[in-house]
């Protein structure tokens, strides 16, 4: 997932040491609204799980974002 971070609209990567790794989903205010424990994921998977949470994931750094995709809310899809 690491690598493929700057690929993603609107995901960010922060490391807490000492930390269960979790995808934490949040509004446009910065409120929690899902903490999905991702410890026993592997990177396919968790990026499947940010697809499937409505996330865009670019085929290119510099690949323009569509315009559904800028900003959220995000609908979950069935993959």
């Amino acid at each position: 997932m690491l690598q493929d971070v700057p690929l993603f609209h609107n995901v960010d990567f922060k490391h807490v040491g000492g930390a269960t790794p979790e995808l934490v989903l949040l509004n446009k205010h910065g409120e929690v609204l899902e903490r999905i424990d991702i410890k026993k994921m592997s990177q396919e998977e968790i990026n499947n799980l940010v697809l499937k949470k409505g996330f865009y994931k670019k085929a290119a750094k510099e690949e323009e974002v569509p315009r559904e995709y800028k900003e959220g809310p995000y609908i979950e899809k069935e993959l």
